[in-house]
């Protein structure tokens, strides 16, 4: 994994945060920030129109071929679909490691549209370089609700199993991490969330990365700038605050 960090803007909330910027850490090579505000079709399920205009922004970006090998910071949990976006430029067997509340493994709707609630069904079955799935903290009554099927394709793991023990895997990982996986006394995203401490999450991170060839990353989970119920200002402070404490720990 280089240290390059891309940061997708598609709701605006990045704009108050500051986690990315040079002089707050001295751990990454560059930063460079897509905006995507003004694509339309990406809150939640993504057209494939979108997919078209995302994929060509990131093909004019500066990081070019070694995209997918750095850490990429998608905005809330309704674009987590980007991690298929992204890990679909892999071009190497590969294991895919997801820390969230969600499984991410809905059937779409209508179509084969790509969304934030099914991206990972969408890698199992499109992604021809990915070898095995391995999700973290995902609610055990979602995981019931799945296809019996969809749902022996993935290893599935509570907090509690990966606290003396990483996921076992033969193949470099790409890490994707919802922060709705943290429990919400320490910080909010806009989905309901998980019963992680950020701690653990990030002692997660650093002995995945110190055991495991780790080629890739993703973090999503900010809450939204218009958030309903919330301090917006305090919570996003909070969120960027984790953000460059993750940033930390996927290079240390």
């Amino acid at each position: 994994m280089n240290n390059n960090v891309t940061v997708f803007n598609f709701s605006g909330i990045y704009e108050e945060e500051s986690f990315y910027q040079q002089d707050k850490s001295s751990c990454f090579c560059k930063t460079e920030r897509i905006d995507c505000r003004e694509i339309p079709g990406t809150n939640c399920m993504c057209d494939d129109a979108a997919v078209s205009e995302i994929k060509k922004r990131i093909e004019e970006s500066a990081a070019g071929t070694a995209f997918a090998q750095g850490i990429h910071f998608i905005d809330s949990g309704n674009y987590h679909y980007m991690s298929a976006i992204i890990t679909g430029m892999i071009t190497e067997p590969f294991s895919l490691v997801v820390l969230d509340h969600h499984p991410d493994m809905q059937a779409p709707m209508f179509g084969a549209i790509l969304s934030c609630g099914g991206w990972v069904l969408k890698v199992l079955e499109d992604n021809p370089y990915v070898r095995d799935v391995h999700i973290i903290g995902a609610d055990r009554a979602l995981i019931d609700k799945l296809d019996e099927s969809d749902r022996a394709k993935v290893s599935f793991y509570d907090i509690s199993d990966v606290r003396d023990k990483l996921p076992k895997t033969q193949y470099p990982v790409f890490l994707s991490v919802d922060k709705d996986v943290v429990r919400r006394e320490e910080l909010v995203t806009n989905w309901d969330q998980g019963e992680m401490p950020v701690d653990e999450l990030i002692s997660f991170i650093k002995e995945l990365v110190s055991a495991a060839e780790v080629i890739g990353a993703d973090i999503c989970g900010e809450c939204s700038p218009d958030q309903e119920g919330i301090d917006v200002a305090k919570e996003t402070a909070v969120n960027d605050e984790l953000n460059l404490e993750l940033l930390k720990a996927l290079i240390s």
